[in-house]
């Protein structure tokens, strides 16, 4: 009877298998590390042979046309980014109890609500042009299967969009007004819901109405923050106003994102960078301010300054002038009178505390009165104004004086106002 043994490989191949696992472990030990703040997650493709689809779509019982597991499809994402699966908590956003409820009656909004019953596609799909068909479920800026972690991008063309926004459909402002697949600057995500391409909500108050956002940043206009271009006023006086802000630090050969002022109130706080990671899902100021804005309500008689009622304008400008009664002339602003508007007019006037109303005003003026339209003159509610520099465009309280069709602004060279305001008579007052 044969003896069984077992076979035994020579030695020269034992040494070869050894040196091919120690060569691997090494390749291995070659490969970049994932970035810790950018954890593998669903929004990637895995292929044919992964489930990670099955996060998200269910193929029996999917609830829409994509097969998404829930709806609304808030509900969905939400499941991660609450600060469980994602670093984003957006959940808390929607869920903060200082942040009001909107009120379309007065057109004041704090939220893009995503909870809302609607329509939606994809935000591939064009679902805006031309009809009132207001909506936004996180799809609507968000291709879910193709972001990544890139930070938004100046450019002297406007700011090139985050990764969070790869893969979205949005408007481009050419003239017409086109659809762009897939978009290329932040801010055409924006004109999908903000610009004459849809239908845009309708207002009889000047301080309520919703304006064409493609048109007012037109770098054809005389006038504009700088969100196409940069801006026209490049005086030394800009560049030390602006070399002044609390939060973002431009100059003015700069162009400015929306979500530099439209975003969650709750971020300045946390001094975040100017291409971060800035969203403006919900804000506890009206309009999603990324901080508050007085521009409707003016001032009773006897109140006093208060720099907190203009922090959003803080932001990137510097609020010395402002916070003054001083009226000699300043290096960081060109109108050496900001400070006494804003502080040196208590008890000046007498009318009611509406911007809308003509005659309105009691006391120290905001700065909504003469830059009344923050995001252009395009559309200043005085036509005579629509062409002015500086941003200057009177508010409907301001009155013109008799005889004048408008309240009237001499540019920044002249310097003269011929207008009522505050119960004054500016009669070509001179600064």
């Amino acid at each position: 009877m044969k003896t069984l043994r077992r076979a035994t490989r020579p030695r020269w191949i034992v040494a070869a298998i050894a040196l091919l696992v120690l060569s691997g472990l090494a390749a291995l030990a070659a490969l970049p590390s994932p970035a810790a703040a950018d954890p593998p997650g669903p929004h990637v493709d895995g292929g044919g042979t992964t489930d990670t689809c099955a996060t998200c779509h269910r193929t029996h019982t999917g609830q829409n046309d994509n097969l998404i597991e829930s709806v609304p499809q808030s509900t969905l994402c939400f499941t991660c980014h609450d600060g469980t699966g994602s670093m984003y908590n957006v959940a808390a956003e929607y869920s903060d109890p200082s942040i009001p409820a909107n009120d379309t009656a007065t057109s004041s909004f704090y939220s893009h609500t995503s909870a809302d019953p609607s329509t939606h596609t994809s935000a591939r799909v064009d679902e805006f042009a031309g009809v009132l068909n207001r909506h936004a479920e996180c799809s609507d800026c968000h291709s879910p299967h193709s972001l990544t972690s890139v930070n938004a991008a100046p450019t002297a063309s406007g700011w090139l969009a985050s990764g969070a926004l790869t893969g979205t459909a949005g408007v481009a402002a050419t003239v017409p007004l086109t659809w762009k697949d897939p978009l290329a600057y932040e801010y055409e995500l924006c004109l999908k819901c903000h610009s004459s391409y849809t239908q845009l909500l309708s207002y009889a108050k000047q301080s309520q109405k919703k304006t064409d956002k493609a048109a007012e940043f037109d770098p054809a206009n005389e006038s504009y923050h700088p969100l196409r271009a940069p801006g026209k006023n490049t005086t030394a006086a800009m560049d030390n106003s602006l070399a002044g802000g609390s939060l973002w630090q431009y100059t003015s050969g700069s162009t400015i994102r929306c979500l530099n002022c439209h975003a969650n109130g709750g971020l300045a706080a946390g001094a975040p960078t100017s291409d971060g990671k800035l969203a403006p899902h919900a804000s506890r100021n009206r309009g999603l301010l990324l901080a508050n804005y007085r521009d409707r309500d003016l001032k009773p008689a006897l109140e006093a300054y208060g720099g907190a009622d203009f922090e959003l304008c803080y932001l990137c400008h510097s609020s010395a002038p402002f916070a003054t009664e001083t009226q000699e002339p300043r290096s960081d602003t060109n109108f050496r009178l900001h400070g006494f508007h804003l502080t040196g007019m208590s008890a000046t006037g007498s009318g009611s505390l509406d911007i809308d109303t003509p005659g309105a005003g009691q006391g120290n003026a905001i700065c909504a009165e003469c830059h009344f339209q923050l995001h252009s003159t395009r559309f200043a509610p005085y036509a005579g104004n629509q062409a002015y520099s500086r941003g200057v465009n009177f508010s409907p309280n301001v009155q013109p004086r008799p005889g004048l069709a408008d309240p009237q602004w001499s540019g920044p060279t002249s310097r003269t106002c011929a207008l009522v305001c505050h119960g004054k008579d500016h009669n070509e007052d001179p600064y």
